[in-house]
């Protein structure tokens, strides 16, 4: 709890500046930097590099072993300065928007899998499934861990009181070996308002499934929420996923750089 959120500020004359997050990976040894900002104002006078330099000094302290964190594709200037602390790119991900206007069909699980509820808890199915699937250049800079996957039970205790959201996921896994090959979630807002979002991760081996994960989470949050728009997150390792929601409506609106260093 205590490493859940640290960080700096820049101050001058009771004057807030700028300032720079540092969070813990859940119970593992690597850290991200989210987010880092400097007012208009106080730019090109080092600040940024003084609190990234800050809070890198303090997750050694910490016992960090690495560092990660994302930046806007095209943010020339936060990439030029990330890259000269030692940070290098190694992946990133996409934001994808689909506007509230069409339904999508319930779709049909391919033969030879089946679909079972995925616990919210269950870390240790997730945590088995990314290990195997997720790129080895990823995993470098992205701790796959127990520590990341485990919920520490004061969190799971509170999150009740925090949640605005009803929130399911489904797994998918080949019925002769029980392999899962891939999982997909969705969140809608309990007030109505606001957004939905979905959520798939799919074993690259079995790009097939992408059509179904896909509209799987889009059929449940439309039937609910027919009004509101809808976001998904993707890591750039996952084309086939992108390109099915890209067929179902979903735009691209932003993309961000994974940039990573090892401490």
């Amino acid at each position: 709890m205590r490493d859940l959120m640290r960080g700096f500020v820049w101050e001058e004359g009771g004057v807030f500046g700028g300032f720079v997050v540092a969070l813990r990976d859940g119970q593992t040894t690597v850290w991200q930097i989210e987010p880092l900002g400097v007012l208009p104002e106080f730019r090109r006078r080092g600040i940024a590099r003084r609190l990234m330099t800050e809070a890198l000094a303090m997750m050694r302290t910490r016992g960090a072993t690495g560092v990660r964190l994302g930046v806007i594709d095209g943010n020339t200037p936060a990439q030029t300065l990330y890259r000269s602390l030692g940070l290098v790119d190694y992946g990133g991900t996409a934001l994808y928007e689909r506007a509230p206007s069409g339904a999508c069909q319930q779709p049909t699980l391919p033969a030879g899998h089946e679909e079972l509820r995925l616990a919210r808890f269950d870390w240790r199915t997730r945590y088995e499934m990314d290990q195997r699937i997720v790129p080895a250049g990823v995993q470098k800079f992205e701790a796959i861990a127990p520590g990341r996957y485990r919920t520490p039970l004061l969190m799971r205790a509170l999150a009740p009181f925090f949640r605005t959201s009803v929130d399911h996921d489904i797994l998918v896994r080949r019925v002769q070996d029980r392999v899962a090959v891939g999982r997909a979630g969705w969140s809608i807002a309990k007030s109505g308002k606001g957004k939905s979002s979905i959520r798939v991760c799919l074993d690259p081996a079995h790009a097939d499934l992408a059509p179904y994960l896909v509209q799987r989470a889009l059929y449940e949050v439309l039937s609910q929420r027919p009004n509101l728009p809808v976001h998904l997150f993707l890591p750039a390792w996952m084309p086939e996923v992108a390109g099915q929601a890209e067929a179902v409506g979903f735009v691209r609106k932003r993309t961000h750089k994974a940039m990573g260093m090892k401490l």
